[in-house]
């Protein structure tokens, strides 16, 4: 078993084709088959199942792949760790992160900047997506970094962590909104309406309806959720809902007609939770950040520093 033959088992599993993962990895189907057999019979089991419609893993082939896909991201750390000890500032680093404005379209791309100009030969991947998502990812060695939100969804036992800023929500409503008018706004009015939110703010949500049947007070209907801000705002702007963003991204949907409900507006806002939760980075326990992944956690740091998203 080599290194060769993990990876092109993992990329096989991954396409569910021969053809393209031959042509992806740049070598002949029949040298690919060889390599393949040779890997089920060093293992003495049939990996995948071969059939004209494309390639899938065995029972067994399904779990020697989730072990494979952290052998593959060990192999390339180890190389990574390697030519770095060399002086050569190569790598391979994968990074995911939860979707929102200020984040990808703000941090992440001056933190990119940053660490491939002091680093050209770095390659780095970014990706979007959700905590469900992208999490099982980290687990399988896809990803190398996480920058998201810090809640109970991340075990701290089986991963490490690093709390980077405090996520401040804001309340937001539509520019003419009812609300708007009155000086003073109270629970009940809030939760006559119904809210459009995050998944990734239902912990959220959760605390003020929680303070609300302390009053006595049932918000009629269940909220709404969605993993895009770009939906949430638009749902806001085109209704009577009431919506709950980062104020990153709520500054940034001003100019769309938004407008932010100061929670001191709140006739009971001492009793309301706090909004806000732990944005951090997220890395595999059983595996040390490589050079690059070090210097991509640095310039993290550095430019929510900058951007006074660290206080």
């Amino acid at each position: 078993m080599d290194e060769k033959q993990i990876e092109r088992f993992v990329d096989v599993v991954k396409s569910g084709s021969l053809s393209r993962t031959a042509k992806r990895l740049n070598i002949s189907q029949p040298a690919l088959s060889k390599s393949l057999r040779q890997l089920e019979e060093r293992l003495a089991t049939r990996l995948l199942h071969r059939t004209p419609r494309g390639v899938h893993p065995t029972e067994l082939g399904e779990a020697f792949y989730h072990r494979a896909l952290n052998i593959a991201a060990e192999f390339r750390r180890a190389h990574e760790d390697l030519e770095n000890l060399k002086g050569s500032a190569i790598g391979d680093i994968a990074l995911g992160v939860t979707p929102g404005p200020g984040i990808l379209d703000g941090v992440i791309p001056t933190v990119v900047t940053r660490v491939t100009k002091s680093r050209p030969k770095l390659k780095l991947t970014v990706r979007s997506g959700t905590v469900s998502e992208l999490l099982p990812a980290l687990k399988r060695g896809e990803l190398d970094l996480l920058f998201t939100v810090l809640d109970e969804r991340i075990d701290a036992r089986e991963v490490k962590t690093q709390l980077i800023f405090q996520d401040h929500f804001v309340i937001i409503v539509r520019a003419k909104h009812p609300l708007l008018a009155s000086k003073a706004i109270t629970l009940s009015e809030l939760l006559v309406y119904r809210w459009v939110l995050l998944q990734d703010a239902l912990p959220l949500w959760r605390g003020i309806e929680d303070c609300g049947r302390n009053l006595k007070i049932q918000a009629p209907f269940a909220p709404i959720e969605s993993n895009s801000v770009v939906f949430v705002r638009a749902m806001v702007g085109q209704t009577d809902y009431i919506g709950l963003l980062p104020r990153y991204a709520a500054e940034a949907s001003a100019g769309s007609g938004i407008r932010a409900i100061p929670l001191e507006q709140i006739a009971e806002h001492k009793m309301l939770p706090q909004l806000v939760r732990p944005m951090g980075l997220v890395h595999s326990k059983e595996s040390e950040l490589t050079p690059g992944g070090r210097a991509l956690l640095r310039s993290v740091l550095t430019v929510c520093h900058e951007l006074k998203l660290i206080q």
